[in-house]
């Protein structure tokens, strides 16, 4: 995660020194390069319900957007983020530690979304209104992939050499069901944003995803039972209490509910910068054909 943030300062460092030019301040600017980082939030049967939207997960996000009209405009996100959940954490009320299910999974996602601002930009970039409030809503896919520490031994007490080791669960099949790496996901969110000079904002904003999967923790059914599998490692991840000395579940037990899909929430503080120009052409429509001064 530190290479991605070295990364994201070195980005700006053009952007900064591009933006102290007066001449391109007069160009308008379509375009907008945004930098945010925040936190990742699941929720799924590995956490208690009512739990708050904020986690401590760190999430980045890399956006691009064009402005269309004086409210609207489409935006590409780009976000790297990680979910994760855990019985041993649960309220005890939740009655959930006994089953001792975990998970962790870092995730992309890849969203287009249109934004909507409650206050009109119809003058030159520079022009726009000092704070604004805007919504947001579109479509994604997310690549995820849980996966779960090894435990000590298996259900004969033989100890699995990588016992510690995080180890991907979608290859095991705990449920006895395939699914696949990527989900569509629904974004749907509100921000807020204010202008801080001509050519940056400070926005943040909050989006719940609505996905269509109910796998992202890898639960989701019922447990199949220690018969069910020949690989060792799959019968031990599938059902871990017998990590708590408890003898495994039989067959038909409830491990999940299949009737609510996982979701995910990003909270995100954002730099917003106004491109002079994207690949060597000027985005604005005024001034794009002006030769430049002496």
């Amino acid at each position: 995660m530190k290479k991605y943030i070295t990364l994201a300062i070195l980005m700006l460092i053009p952007i900064v020194l591009d933006a102290q030019s007066f001449y391109r301040r007069k160009r308008d600017r379509d375009f907008v390069v945004s930098y945010g980082m925040g936190t990742s939030s699941y929720f799924g049967e590995l956490k208690n319900d009512g739990d708050l939207l904020i986690d401590n997960k760190l999430n980045m996000e890399f956006g691009l957007e064009y402005k269309i009209g004086p409210r609207f405009s489409p935006k590409l996100m780009v976000t790297l983020f990680r979910l994760q959940g855990d019985d041993r954490k649960a309220d005890k009320e939740a009655g959930r530690e006994g089953r001792n299910l975990r998970f962790r999974s870092d995730n992309v996602e890849v969203a287009i979304v249109g934004i909507a601002q409650l206050y009109e930009a119809r003058m030159k970039y520079y022009q726009r209104p000092q704070f604004n409030i805007y919504a947001f809503g579109g479509l994604a896919a997310m690549w995820y992939s849980p996966r779960a520490d090894i435990p000590e031994q298996d259900y004969n007490g033989n100890p699995f050499p990588d016992a510690g080791k995080f180890t991907p669960l979608r290859k095991l099949e705990t449920e006895l069901v395939k699914y696949g790496a990527v989900t569509l996901a629904i974004p749907l969110g509100l921000g807020i944003r204010y202008k801080i000079n001509p050519w940056f904002n400070i926005a943040i904003d909050g989006g719940y995803r609505i996905t269509f999967t109910d796998y992202l923790d890898d639960v989701s059914t019922v447990h199949a039972g220690p018969s069910a599998f020949s690989d060792p490692l799959a019968q031990a991840m599938s059902d871990r209490r017998p990590e708590l000395d408890v003898s495994p579940a039989s067959v038909g037990t409830k491990r999940g509910n299949p009737d609510r899909n996982d979701g995910y929430f990003l909270w995100n503080v954002k730099v917003e910068y106004y491109l002079q120009s994207l690949f060597g052409v000027q985005t604005g429509a005024i001034g794009r054909n002006q030769p430049r001064r002496q």
